[in-house]
Formats: C-alpha cells, sequence, structure tokens
C-alpha cells in the first residue's frame, strides 16, 4: 500500500480557487486537492486520478507536461526572450519530465492531476494500464561509497521465520478511520532505506526492503548492522523483526550519519518491531522500550496524545527536521498506541503523510 494509487474517483467537493478566477480545487479519495480549470467539474462528478510520482506516456495527450525551448532577440536594443514551442518532439520527451509532481498554484496546494475517465470504467477501478503509467521509483538498492549492482548481495530467505514487507497506506485517504479518542503517536518519517533485522537466536538475518542480505561488511545494510552489534544485541530477542530506516545515503539527507576515514557512517533509526511467531506489530510502547534496553536509536516522536484537527495534526509533516534543521521533514507516521486492526485498510491502523513541502521540492 502506497500514496501510488492512480484510479477512478467521484469528486468529493469543488471550490473556487482564492486567488485566481479561472481555477477551482477540487478534492478526491477524500482529501487530496487537485487544482483544476473554472467549472471542469463539479461534485459528484467521475474523473481519472494521476497522482505524484506517476510517470505517463511520451504521448499527445501528455505533450503538455513538455519543457518550452526559448530564444533571445533585440527588440528597440534590450534584449529579451520569447517562447519558441516545445523543447522536444512527441515521442523523445525524457522520462524526468514527464513525472507529475507536486505544485502549489498561486499559493494553492494542488497534488495530482485529473483527466477524463474511460467508458466503462467504475470508481476504484486503477487506470495505470489504461493510461500506461509507472511508478518513479528513487533508487533504494545503492549503496553510496560502496557501489553494489541492484539486487547484488542477495542471500535465500530463512526457512524458520518471514520478514514481512514494509509499506503504509497515506492519511489523506484514510485518516477517517481513526476511532474516537484514540490515543495515537506522530513519529517523524525519514528518508532513507528500508532496513530490518532478526535473529534466530543464534544468526542475525538482515533484509532491505526485497532482498535478504548475504553477510558481507561492505554490503550497506550488513555494515551497519555490524557497528551496532546487532548480531549480539538482538540474540536477547528471537524471532523478533527490527524494523528501521537507513539514512545517510539518499539525495543529501545527511542526517546524523557522518563520514569518517573517507567512509559513510550510514544509521538506523527503528520504528517497529515485528514477532515472526505470531504475526503481530509489537505495541507502541512495547517497541520504544526494548529499543531502549537495547541502546537503538528510534525515530524521533513528534506528538502523543488525541487527535486535534486535520490542519494542526497536518502541520506537524511541515518544517525542519529533528535530527538535523539542515534537511526538510519528510512527513509523519501516525501509529496507534495500542497496535488493532482497521477493515477499511485490510490491515493495521498505521498511516502516513507525506509534507507538502516535501512534495514541492521533490
Amino acid at each position: 500500500m502506497s500514496d501510488f494509487n492512480p484510479q477512478v474517483v467521484r469528486i468529493e467537493k469543488v471550490t473556487k480557487h482564492p486567488n485566481a478566477d479561472k481555477l477551482d480545487v477540487a478534492i478526491v479519495l477524500n482529501d487530496y486537492p487537485v487544482i483544476v480549470k473554472r467549472n471542469e467539474y463539479k461534485e459528484g462528478d467521475i474523473a481519472s486520478y494521476l497522482c505524484i510520482d506517476a510517470i505517463v506516456p511520451d504521448t499527445e495527450q501528455f505533450y503538455f507536461l513538455c519543457p518550452k525551448s526559448y530564444e533571445k532577440y533585440e527588440d528597440n536594443g534590450e534584449i529579451k526572450q520569447r517562447q519558441i514551442g516545445p523543447k522536444y518532439p512527441i515521442g523523445s520527451v525524457p522520462e524526468k519530465y514527464r513525472v507529475l509532481k507536486a505544485k502549489k498554484i498561486l499559493d494553492v496546494y494542488s497534488q495530482g492531476m485529473l483527466v477524463a475517465a474511460p467508458i466503462g470504467m467504475n470508481v476504484g477501478d486503477s487506470v495505470v494500464d489504461v493510461f500506461g503509467l509507472k511508478k518513479y521509483e528513487e533508487e533504494e538498492e545503492d549503496n553510496l561509497l560502496i557501489v553494489k549492482a541492484k539486487g547484488a548481495n542477495a542471500a535465500p530467505p530463512p526457512k524458520e521465520f518471514s520478514i514481512p514487507h514494509y509499506d503504509i497506506d497515506g492519511a489523506r485517504k484514510y485518516i477517517n478511520c481513526l476511532l474516537p479518542d484514540e490515543d495515537i503517536v506522530l513519529s517523524e518519517k525519514l528518508h532513507g532505506c528500508n532496513f530490518s533485522a532478526c535473529s534466530d537466536g543464534e544468526k542475525l538475518h538482515v533484509k532491505s526492503r526485497n532482498f535478504y542480505k548475504k553477510m558481507d561488511p561492505d554490503d550497506m545494510w550488513w555494515n551497519v548492522a555490524l557497528r551496532m552489534s546487532l548480531e549480539s544485541k538482538l540474540q536477547a530477542y528471537p524471532y523478533l523483526a527490527f524494523f528501521g530506516e537507513l539514512v545517510g545515503n539518499v539525495k543529501g539527507f545527511r542526517y546524523d550519519a557522518e563520514i569518517k576515514d573517507n567512509e559513510l557512517l550510514t544509521q538506523v533509526h527503528f520504528f517497529d518491531i515485528y514477532n515472526t511467531k505470531i504475526s503481530r506489530y509489537l505495541d507502541y510502547d512495547d517497541y520504544r522500550s526494548i529499543c531502549k534496553s537495547l541502546d537503538l536509536k528510534v525515530v524521533p516522536e513528534l506528538y502523543r496524545g488525541k487527535w486535534i484537527d486535520k490542519e494542526t495534526m497536518y502541520s506537524y509533516a511541515e518544517g525542519q527536521s529533528t535530527l538535523n534543521p539542515k534537511h526538510i521533514k519528510e512527513g509523519w507516521v501516525l501509529s496507534t498506541v495500542v497496535e488493532r486492526f482497521e477493515p477499511r485498510l485490510n490491515s493495521r491502523m498505521k498511516i502516513k503523510l507525506i509534507g507538502e513541502g516535501y512534495n514541492l521540492q521533490k
């Protein structure tokens, strides 16, 4: 599950853009704002929602995304610039210009694009294949200073247990799933690589998002596991899978990682623990207590208490990182203090909000 959800949607609300006479703001999927032309849609209409990070095909329909070319000319002794048309012909527009991004249009945030819904499709139907969309993925299996091919150093999965694939859905769509007066925690979402480790009581198993890793000091995931002495520490909690964010190696988000003797000392901040024997995540306070007992870093806590209101709680996703003020926050992750299943998610009640500021600078 994730915020990548191109699908047929029903327009839930339409309001006039406060700063533009020819624009409206349409709301879809509970709380995703999309700026559209005035009177293009009304409440109850059906449309296709193409979310940010969708890569659209190189076709005439999306050719308006192609950057423009300009030329300089002289006008009464003054050098001016004018647009002379698209920079690339259809069929030759580089992929980087076809990635949908969040924008602020006249001070109003917009996240995604609305286009006509294909005939015969219903609300909730995926439009990924219909429009030929792909998802933009940042390279996560990269070793910054120690280069290895994607998927290199992969190990077979252990036979005794399985570490689940970790992903959570977006708060904008599912925030209404919170129970009245439910105790929650907002933790800072860090920008890095997924990391997990689990001991079987004797041997440590280390995993990136997609691959179990062979023990290799030059592998980025094993390098940090060895420096943190996880093999000995996690023996005290066999078959508990510790999930964390490996930071320091992604797009300049150094956080608290350091370079020493020309080596990048990446760090892991843990955010969850999963009991592989009973297939259940630990309650929030239990995960924090175990990490504290093992002297393991955890993700920063931004807020604990009851949900206040959308504007207040969304604001916790903005501003500078609590780990390093040089970095912008990626957003927050909402956890319930007590683990529970949420039927509308068909999963545990855990959701994330990517900050507007982070989306706008991508």
